[in-house]
């Protein structure tokens, strides 16, 4: 049997030296099925899952670890290492029962202490965890281990959704005690594959089938061979010479050279992420709302959706909930309206227009060409656009939350969850620089309203306030299109593209 290996993010001279001599791909990956992935973490590259910065680290994360809890594209909750749960009559404690007979990679045995410890590290703020924003609504001391097979979470107020909200991508249960220097290079955890071969920032990671894994008859392969390359071009010569197993982003642009080929099919996702323009709403100009409003005017969001994805997506509405959700605060895109951006920018002092720079990397599929095509609309607005394209290596690291205004790119989260990540005072990845108490407010309200009418409710509340005074541009929702070879089968994309599953991923 083949093992699988992701091509991922950053390394593109790596693959392009694969590329030309294919007798080196087999010389690094021996046996590895071949898998392509995307994003890159670059030097913040880590094992660890309380520290994961992109889609990149997810690529070894998920395959290395479990959550308590799973989560399909419905939102609907499914059990991991955790096989059922409850909650009490008053909506406080939720009562989770853990799998029997897991073990770590280590050989430790898997336990309630385990699940207790890996929470409490999240919350902790000198652990620096994207988590904590998310998590907000949790107690460290109602975190409790009622018996080594048993965990309660009891909160200050009811969590209706908190099998959902702890579902998210920080979530993976690590040992007790770990520390995160041990975790970042070292993982040790419960999934189907083991970590064998890797360093931070280098273009390859291999890891081996589990022969201990708790799921029997799982994993299928029997290693991953994970690589990095973000050239499109690049990307479709590999699958398309059966270098390549398995394409987890295809780049819409190339994706007519793969759609006729007999030797691979294309997968597609709903709603899988989001592509964004995010400024700081501390720094002039955009610390006025009026020109924030004029800068999300000028968007035709079908036209972008159209040209820049060429229609795998669906247009979006300023906030992390897309319009068809019932937690929208819209059931319709906002439309372009230039001649209310013109105003608005002359009412705020812009009378004769406004410059800036716009910074942006091939981050993701597609996001250079948003930049390109937001700055094409913003003109007849007289907003004048200069669009700094940066290394994709380098841009998480470099450029993201260090420039004024960017480009950046979100993984499809809960309601709950993705009005968080990045917008309340506590997370850490405040790249709009949104500080609201009264946003922050409604969401945890929302956050622990039973009746489930009232909670939408305040869901839209809060999205709304978030797409109307913050700072964010949220143009368009991606359907991501992945790529698999024929002989190769097994691998059900997911909507959550951070939430990869390759137990049944197999080739021949």
């Amino acid at each position: 049997m083949k093992t699988a290996t992701l091509f991922t993010g950053a390394a593109v001279m790596a693959l392009g030296l694969v590329m030309s001599t294919p007798a080196s791909l087999a010389a690094a990956g021996d046996e590895c099925v071949k898998i392509l992935g995307y994003e890159w973490s670059g030097e913040k590259q880590s094992m660890d899952p309380a520290d994961m910065h992109s889609g990149d680290d997810a690529y070894h994360t998920f395959a290395v670890y479990n959550r308590l809890v799973d989560i399909d594209d419905n939102f609907n909750v499914l059990p991991e290492l955790a096989t059922e749960w409850s909650v009490s009559s008053d909506g406080l404690t939720w009562t989770f029962k853990l799998r029997p007979g897991v073990k770590f990679h280590s050989g430790k045995d898997f336990t309630s202490a385990d699940v207790v410890y890996t929470f409490k590290r999240l919350l902790d703020e000198k652990t620096g965890s994207g988590a904590r924003a998310v998590l907000e609504f949790l107690d460290p001391d109602g975190i409790k281990a009622a018996d080594p097979m048993t965990v309660t979470f009891t909160t200050r107020k009811p969590v209706v959704e908190l099998p959902v909200l702890i579902t998210n991508k920080f979530t993976n249960i690590v040992p007790d005690g770990a520390t995160q220097e041990q975790l970042r290079l070292h993982e040790d955890g419960t999934g189907p594959f083991m970590q064998e071969q890797f360093t931070p920032n280098a273009p390859v990671r291999i890891l081996r089938k589990n022969p201990n894994y708790w799921n029997a008859g799982q994993p299928k392969a029997d290693c991953l061979r994970i690589t990095v390359a973000q050239e499109a071009v690049a990307a479709v010569a590999a699958i398309k010479a059966g270098q390549v197993d398995l394409m987890l982003n295809v780049d819409p642009s190339v994706i007519g050279t793969l759609k006729d080929d007999p030797n691979v099919s294309l997968l597609q996702t709903a709603a899988s992420n989001s592509m964004t323009v995010s400024m700081w709403v501390d720094t002039k100009p955009f610390d006025d709302v009026r020109v924030r409003e004029a800068l999300k005017l000028v968007v035709d969001r079908q036209t972008m959706v159209d040209t820049v994805l060429l229609g795998f997506g669906e247009p979006g509405a300023d906030n992390p909930v897309p319009v068809g959700s019932p937690a929208s605060y819209t059931k319709e895109a906002p439309k372009q309206d230039i001649e209310k951006a013109k105003s608005l920018l002359a009412e705020a002092g812009y009378k004769d227009g406004l410059k800036f720079d716009l910074y942006t990397a091939e981050g993701v599929p597609g996001m250079v060409r948003m930049a390109q095509v937001y700055a094409e609309m913003a003109k007849a607005a007289g907003i004048d656009i200069n669009v700094v394209v940066t290394p994709a290596e380098s841009f998480w690291d470099d450029v993201w939350l260090k420039k004024p205004i960017v480009t950046s790119a979100w993984s499809m989260r809960p309601p709950g969850e993705g009005l968080a990540v990045a917008y309340t005072q506590t997370a850490k990845w405040k790249e709009t620089h949104w500080e609201r108490p009264d946003y922050d407010a409604l969401l945890l309200k929302a956050n622990t309203t039973v009746d489930p009418a009232e909670r939408i409710r305040l869901f839209q509340q809060t999205g709304e306030l978030l797409a109307k005074e913050g700072g964010l541009i949220l143009p368009m929702f991606v359907h991501q299109v992945l790529a698999i070879r024929k002989g190769c089968d097994g691998y059900e994309p997911r909507a959550q593209n951070f939430n990869l599953n390759f137990e049944n991923l197999s080739c021949k």
